[in-house]
C-alpha cells in the first residue's frame, strides 16, 4: 500500500512541476507575443470592449497571451471570432512552441486533476 501511494503522490508532483513549468513558459510568451497580432486582432470586432478592458493588464493579460496561443497554434479555434489567420502574422516559431505548450497544458492540467481525485479517493479509504 505505502509504495502505490509513493507511486501516487511521485506523478502528482511531476505534474505540478510539469505545469509550473508551462506557466513559466506561458509568461516567457507573453512578453514575445508578436505586437503585429495584438495590432490587429486586439481590437473589436474581434473583443468586446469589455474583453479589451479586462485582458489588457494585470493578471488577465496572461489569459489574453494563453487565448493567442491556442489560437496561433490551432488556427481553427479562432473561427468562431474570426482569427483563423492570425498564426499569418507569427513567426513560425513562435506557432509551433505555442502548439506544444498548449497540447502539454492541457493534458498535463487533465492529468493533473485526474491524479488529484484519484489521490483524494485514496486517502479517504486508506487512511
Amino acid at each position: 500500500m505505502n509504495l502505490t501511494l509513493d507511486i501516487i503522490l511521485a506523478i502528482f508532483i511531476a505534474l505540478l512541476a510539469g505545469l509550473t513549468l508551462i506557466l513559466l513558459l506561458t509568461f516567457i510568451m507573453h512578453f514575445l507575443m508578436p505586437r503585429n497580432v495584438l495590432k490587429t486582432y486586439f481590437k473589436e470586432p474581434y473583443f468586446k470592449l469589455g474583453e479589451i478592458a479586462m485582458l489588457t493588464g494585470f493578471p488577465f493579460g496572461y489569459i489574453r497571451t494563453s487565448m493567442f496561443m491556442g489560437v496561433l497554434g490551432f488556427p481553427a479555434s479562432g473561427k468562431k471570432r474570426g482569427m483563423e489567420n492570425a498564426y499569418k502574422l507569427a513567426p513560425v516559431w513562435y506557432c509551433t512552441l505555442s502548439k506544444y505548450i498548449t497540447v502539454f497544458f492541457v493534458v498535463g492540467f487533465s492529468l493533473f486533476i485526474l491524479i488529484t481525485v484519484i489521490l483524494s479517493v485514496y486517502m479517504l479509504l486508506y487512511e
